[in-house]
């Protein structure tokens, strides 16, 4: 009797000890591959998102009558950062970028970023013949922007 107890004990530690490695080989990794997708989404929505807040403020403040200050919520996770205005042909570009996770095999979504998973953006506004001047916000602002309409209808855009 005691030689069925031992030999079931033996099988019960072989079980848990393949439950284990089952966990360690398929389960962990789908886990960790799942939770860098989700961040990666999140933080590049957040930062679109801000983005779009800000192409809206400057949009409306352009066309409206008269000049002076308005302050605009803006905040970037950690991997986001906006690059600045770039002005032609009528048209402003916000230019922005997202930093994704390393992770591999990578997913289909960042097929059009660079090796390294950086992804750039562009946000396209039309203000007009006015002249536009943007600071560049590092990864991790969380802030007001500061836009100024002057008397001759450039637009400056600040922290």
């Amino acid at each position: 009797m005691k030689n069925k107890k031992g030999q079931i004990a033996i099988e019960y530690i072989i079980f848990i000890s393949v439950l284990l490695l089952f966990f360690q080989a398929i389960v962990y990794p789908n886990i960790n591959f799942s939770e860098n997708v989700i961040t990666d989404i999140y933080n590049a929505t957040q930062t679109k998102q801000s983005i779009e807040k800000l192409a809206e403020g400057i949009s409306s403040f352009s066309s409206s009558s008269g000049y002076g200050t308005r302050s605009v919520y803006f905040y970037l996770p950690n991997n986001g950062e906006f690059k600045g205005c770039v002005q032609g042909g009528g048209v402003t570009n916000l230019s922005y970028s997202v930093q994704l996770s390393q992770q591999n095999p990578k997913p289909s979504y960042i097929s059009s970023c660079d090796v390294n998973a950086l992804c750039n953006f562009k946000r396209k506004i039309y203000i007009g013949k006015a002249n536009i001047t943007c600071t560049a916000v590092g990864p991790g602002f969380n802030g007001y922007l500061k836009i100024t309409k002057e008397e001759d209808g450039d637009i400056i855009v600040e922290p």
